[in-house]
């Protein structure tokens, strides 16, 4: 019997890991946002939580209203997963992986996730992704009682990760990358070498020039062509005399004297 419980005792010590937590009890790390677009700076927060974490998943949360865009063009939660999914490709983070939810804000979709109905398992340790930049961290001031009983929130403020630069030492931002999208700029800075373009089709924004430049040759429905630069100018109406009694009165003695009635 002694011989059965130490085999058993044994077995448990093997199925603790080398810092004494059971095996099962691992580290999650959560990074939302409505990321229209992702950018290189979203992707250095991703890095540097994957190399914390045994798994980070990037939640793309879906805005009720389609107010950031580009050109016109909204950028939805499908088009943020693609330009995740390429942004992804050859950066060998097995451990990170992308999904969508349906609630609008990020804050709201995180806590969906980690609250009762989630996924996460008990002896769970959760990271909740965050910048040290204006303490960004301070969103989750709340976020302790949304949180699974059984999971273990580390406190946001410690994992706080240090916010990338562009190369000319501004801020990755996503208000920036739609400005230079807009104006027709494969934004590479934002992107990656090369990346622009990708992202440029993924958006649809090279069709929507050609469109553009396609109707500058022809007209557009419901409007006259326009030579590019000139403006349609329209005809002014010739003013028509105004017949008042003075006039017929001249009128009148015209006619006489050009009959003989009157000299």
């Amino acid at each position: 019997m002694s011989d059965l419980y130490n085999s058993i005792e044994e077995l448990m010590l093997e199925l603790e890991d080398e810092d004494g937590d059971p095996v099962g009890g691992r580290t999650l790390a959560i990074v939302p946002g409505a990321f229209k677009p992702p950018h290189l700076g979203h992707l250095s927060m991703v890095k540097q939580y994957a190399s914390q974490a045994d798994e980070v998943v990037v939640l793309i949360s879906s805005p009720l209203k389609a107010s950031r865009g580009v050109a016109g063009k909204a950028i939805s939660a499908q088009d943020s997963k693609k330009i995740w999914d390429m942004l992804l490709a050859d950066q060998g983070l097995s451990n990170v992986r992308v999904e969508i939810s349906p609630k609008p804000s990020p804050v709201m979709a995180t806590y969906e996730y980690v609250g009762e109905d989630g996924p996460l398992e008990a002896g769970t340790r959760l990271i909740l992704g965050a910048s040290q930049k204006g303490g960004d961290f301070k969103r989750w001031k709340s976020a302790a009682k949304y949180v699974k009983p059984g999971v273990e929130l580390i406190p946001p403020a410690e994992t706080a990760v240090i916010p990338a630069n562009r190369p000319s030492g501004e801020p990755y931002s996503a208000t920036d990358a739609r400005e230079i999208l807009a104006q027709g700029d494969t934004a590479d800075e934002f992107f990656g070498k090369g990346m622009g373009s990708k992202v440029r089709s993924i958006l649809g924004l090279d069709a929507s020039l050609e469109e553009m430049s396609s109707m500058s040759g022809g007209a557009v429905q419901g409007y006259p062509s326009v030579p590019m630069g000139m403006k349609n100018r329209k005809k002014k109406k010739k003013k028509q005399p105004q017949y008042n009694e003075l006039y017929l009165y001249k009128e009148v003695l015209k006619l006489f004297r050009k009959e003989g009635i009157i000299k």
